[in-house]
């Protein structure tokens, strides 16, 4: 074989180990290196992965996910990317080949001094004796670990007390030469890359060592799964130049155009360690990973291989612990974060007997039932009741939780109620408080959703004392999250909102995707029945921007659902009906029924077309579906029977049932009551039935409901010549006129009746201002007649 091989601007020179690229040495690690050289001397074929898994790892028994790494970080040496694959070319199901373009020159003198230069590895750090031994590339040992014995099963041991002063030196040493090490402190040492700190240290002044060695260590794992790592000491010549500036992880990563700022702290737990570990990152969520043993650096290896599994990375490899507990946790920090397929896959490639296990089966279910796959979990979990080990009260519990959950996303409440109870029967008043915690949770949600409001808050009570009492924040967040859903279904939005604002924070610092996203889509949903559609839409652009994150397609509708319906109560209906076909078609749970079709009623009505919206309104009310939320089909109704007034179309005389008195049903079941006899031509009835909604809205509090019964009865009152009473009524609204385009566009209405010139003129601006796209009828936008004043 040849000694050395070009191609474009590079050259590999076998016999000094050495990548060069316009004569400049590339930093490679050595089975980085490797794969190069194997490729390039078998160049007129294609190379199986097996082989290349013994030429590159000296076995064949490699992972995919191991040999890929290689092959990206082979790619990046050389200017290659797995899209273009103008170098390294994938061969589908079989391997690799070299198909660059190659000069093989002859080999070079053997006494070249450059014969005798050691292979160039990238951010190269001494492993010292008994230390671990992270993932991916080893590169060349120093003297001091080729003198240490093979670490046994792949577990890392206890670094003895000399390794610890040798790093503690080598950190005293790095930090020494901070002011000779990029002295500028330039930005564009670490440009484009992953920023990790130095840790932080607490109650561990006899491990000063760590602050530094953690901050190599960790950056070192990261980039042994492929993540492009900054190396420490450019890292710490940045800060430097910055003393006494405080960065926030913001700034940090805008100075550096960076995606990761990587935190981390060590804490001493009696006689072991905590060690938590926090990525900030650009799409708004955190991702934090925690690990906790007797040894501080067996701690980091635990959380940093959390924390990987939470970026979607693989952290397995031969010193990972791969034990059936640390496997399902760092599924779980992948499911927290919903990387659903990295958590899929640190699960399949368990061994067999830990892919049987019904632990590791209920996981995955968990896993399934986050992407939306409600059958197949429902499948699986009767499967799993059926096992032996669901006569173990704890994992039945488990098991029920998540029927419960499946029961209460399909709206099978009372199902869902049983399976919660049962749950906290199964683990007693002095069993596990977590358990005890979300089944509390879980079955509070579902009183609320049943009307049962105060069981539900009498359960999310004790739910909250419970989840602080474990010291887990996220907990906590989850059931202050349900108290939000609790408020907004019992109509308090304002008290609701307070609820859900304060757990994004918690839900964005733990990188819970999932719930982050949810919270979003309520507090945006929160925001409208406040009369608040700048901030809805500001909630809901959180949500959109993270979902590529989500997997689930029902949820996926339900964010595009929301967003559109933001984008209408704005006035965008251009946008509102692009993101309607481009999303509105997927599936969709009980909860988000017909609500494309009341947004295409709302914005043929907006638009100026009553007819159409009439038209399109009656479509829909003939098939609706039982299931469909009542307030949706109260507005389908409503928008109806607004736009045939507008179009002089014929009224729909709906089933209504009248409450019992004027004291008992919602505002909207007297407003129907009101539509239906105004559309029998019962003026007295409909009156009453108007003035009651009105009362009624007013007495619950909630502004979007007060907006809707001022609106109708205030059209019906102008109708009847009733200037008056409309007055008064348009004046308790006046506050919310400079806010929603309705309210304006009425109290506009009224100005105009009332010959008001002066007044019309600032009222119509105001809704002009708030239209957008929406139509203000054009009688409106004439000045109105001076015949009209003295009335």
């Amino acid at each position: 074989m040849s000694n050395s091989y070009r191609f474009s601007d590079y050259l590999l020179d076998c016999n000094a180990r050495e990548l060069r690229r316009d004569g400049r040495p590339v930093a490679v690690p050595a089975r980085v290196f490797a794969c190069l050289q194997h490729l390039l001397e078998h160049r007129e074929r294609a190379v199986a992965r097996d082989e290349l898994a013994m030429a590159v790892f000296a076995r064949d028994n490699v992972s995919d996910a191991q040999l890929s790494q290689i092959i990206l970080r082979a790619r990046r040496a050389v200017g290659d990317d797995g899209q273009e694959q103008r170098v390294i070319r994938t061969v589908p199901s079989y391997g690799f080949r070299w198909v660059a373009e190659v000069e093989v020159l002859e080999a070079p003198d053997a006494a070249s001094p450059s014969a005798s230069v050691a292979p160039i590895v990238q951010d190269a750090q001494p492993h010292l004796p008994d230390g671990p031994v992270p993932t991916g590339d080893p590169g060349p040992q120093s003297a001091i670990e080729s003198a240490r014995p093979a670490p046994r099963h792949g577990r890392l041991m206890r670094w003895s007390a000399a390794t610890l002063v040798v790093l503690g030196l080598l950190a005293a040493l790095a930090w020494w030469a901070l002011p000779r090490s990029a002295p500028d402190g330039d930005p564009a040492a670490v440009a484009g890359a992953i920023v990790v700190l130095p840790a932080e240290l607490v109650e561990a002044p006899d491990v000063a060592w760590a602050r530094l060695g953690l901050m190599d260590f960790i950056g070192d794992r990261l980039r042994r799964a492929g993540l492009p790592v900054a190396g420490s000491e450019s890292v710490l010549s940045l800060l430097h130049a910055h003393q006494g500036v405080d960065f926030t992880p913001a700034q940090l990563r805008d100075e550096v155009s960076g995606d990761w700022v990587i935190r981390s702290r060590a804490t001493r737990r009696g006689a072991g360690w905590r060690v938590e570990i926090t990525a900030e990152g650009r799409d708004a969520a955190a991702r934090h990973a925690f690990g906790e043993h007797a040894d501080l650096l067996h701690a980091a290896d635990q959380a940093s291989g959390r924390l990987l599994a939470a970026l979607g990375r693989n952290a397995d490899g031969p010193h990972v612990d791969a034990s059936l507990s640390e496997r399902l946790q760092r599924a779980q920090a992948a499911l927290l974060s919903n990387e659903l397929e990295a958590a899929r896959r640190i699960l399949a490639e368990a061994p067999a007997a830990q892919r049987a296990d019904p632990r590791l089966r209920l996981r995955m279910a968990q896993i399934d039932f986050r992407a939306g796959l409600y059958g197949k979990v429902r499948e699986d979990v009767e499967r799993l009741l059926a096992t032996e080990a669901a006569v173990d009260p704890l994992f039945r519990a488990d098991v029920l939780l998540l029927r419960a959950g499946i029961d209460r996303r399909l709206d099978q409440r009372a199902s869902a109620e049983r399976d919660y109870t049962e749950v906290l029967a199964l683990v007693g008043a002095d069993g596990d408080v977590a358990l005890q915690g979300d089944a509390l949770n879980g079955r509070g949600m579902t009183r609320a959703l049943l009307g049962n409001y105060e069981g539900a808050l009498a359960d999310l009570g004790r739910a909250r004392i419970l989840m602080t009492r474990t010291g887990d924040p996220l907990a906590v967040a989850r059931v202050d999250a349900s108290l939000g859903f609790l408020e907004k279904v019992r109509g308090r939005p304002a008290q609701a909102a307070e609820y859900i604002a304060r757990t994004l924070g918690e839900f964005r610092r733990f990188g819970a995707i999932y719930e982050l996203v949810s919270m979003s889509v309520a507090l945006a949903e929160t925001q409208l029945l406040l009369l608040q559609p700048d901030e809805a839409r500001a909630s809901m652009e959180q949500a959109w921007a993270l979902r590529a994150r989500i997997s689930d397609p029902s949820q996926l509708t339900n964010i595009a659902l929301g967003r559109a319906e933001a984008m209408v109560r704005q006035g965008q209906l251009s946008a509102a009906e692009s993101m309607l076909q481009s999303h509105a078609d997927g599936p969709t749970l009980a909860s988000d029924l017909h609500r494309a079709d009341a947004l295409r009623v709302e914005m043929a009505w907006r638009r100026g077309d009553p007819a159409a919206a009439v038209r399109i309104a009656d479509g829909v009310l003939a098939r609706w579906h039982a299931d469909a939320r009542a307030e949706r089909l109260f507005r389908v109704r409503w928008m109806r029977h607004q736009a045939a007034l507008e179009a002089g179309l014929p009224l729909r005389a709906d089933a209504a049932p009248q409450p019992a008195s004027a004291d008992t049903g919602y505002a909207w079941d007297w407003l129907l009551v009101a539509m239906t006899a105004q559309a029998q031509d019962r003026d007295a009835d409909a009156g009453r039935a108007y003035r009651i909604a009105v009362a009624r809205a007013e007495q619950d509090g909630v502004p979007e409901e007060v907006a809707q019964a001022v609106y109708a009865g205030t059209t019906w009152l102008l109708a009847h010549d009733d200037r008056a009473e409309a007055t008064a009524l348009v004046g308790r609204i006046a506050p919310w006129a400079r806010q929603d385009f309705d309210l304006a566009l009425l109290q506009t209405r009224l100005l105009h009746a009332l010959g008001q010139a002066d007044a019309w003129s600032i009222a119509l601006q105001d809704a002009k201002r708030l239209a957008g796209e929406r139509a203000i009828p054009v009688e409106l936008q004439a000045p109105p007649s001076t015949n009209d004043a003295g009335r």
